[in-house]
């Protein structure tokens, strides 16, 4: 077997640049629509899962709180014991531990109607082979707290922004959960 000719490196280079014309091409489209795009892997916890997510799609835009309005009577409320910093990393325990009923009970109202139920909320995460999650400090502003929260799955980071507001008691509701990392 000889080397490659000038015609087969040609060839090769061209099918390496329409790749990545390609890649380029659903980088900018996702830009343009409003997908956010992963954000880096530093920090990230390791894959526990233990299970093949070559295949799989990765977590889509889902479980926005967009659809629905807030009504603070029905909205999931953080324990007086818990911040809400603290109460978004008990769901992401919960959801690494598999207790997705509790789980889907601390989304808002909003975000448990997308999904529909219980079971059609644990259907869609266990698709998602989440292999670990990093809880960032809450910021506060505005009448609000805000805390985001980073699901990895499939090697890539998927960062949902958590929003509290004050109900009249002084509890904490949750608000809306939003897929983007921005406070």
């Amino acid at each position: 077997m000889g080397g490659l000719t000038q015609k087969q490196l040609v060839i090769g280079l061209a099918v390496v640049a329409a790749l990545l014309a390609a890649i380029i091409g659903l980088l900018v489209w996702q830009n343009a629509s409003g997908v956010p795009a992963p954000t880096s892997n530093a920090g990230a916890v390791a894959d526990t899962s233990g299970g093949d997510t070559s295949g799989q799609m990765p977590p889509a835009n889902t479980g926005s709180s967009a659809g629905g309005e807030f009504d603070p009577a029905t909205a999931p409320t953080v324990p007086a014991e818990e911040t809400c910093e603290s109460y978004v990393n008990r769901y992401y325990e919960l959801c690494q531990e598999g207790d997705y009923a509790t789980a889907y009970t601390m989304l808002p109202t909003a975000t448990q109607a997308y999904y529909g139920d219980a079971a059609g909320f644990e259907q869609t995460l266990t698709g998602y082979a989440i292999s670990g999650f990093s809880v960032q400090p809450q910021v506060e502003g505005d009448g609000q707290i805000s805390v985001v929260g980073i699901q990895q799955a499939q090697g890539m980071d998927f960062p949902y922004t958590w929003v509290f507001v004050q109900g009249e008691n002084g509890e904490w509701l949750v608000k809306a959960r939003e897929m983007g990392g921005m406070q």
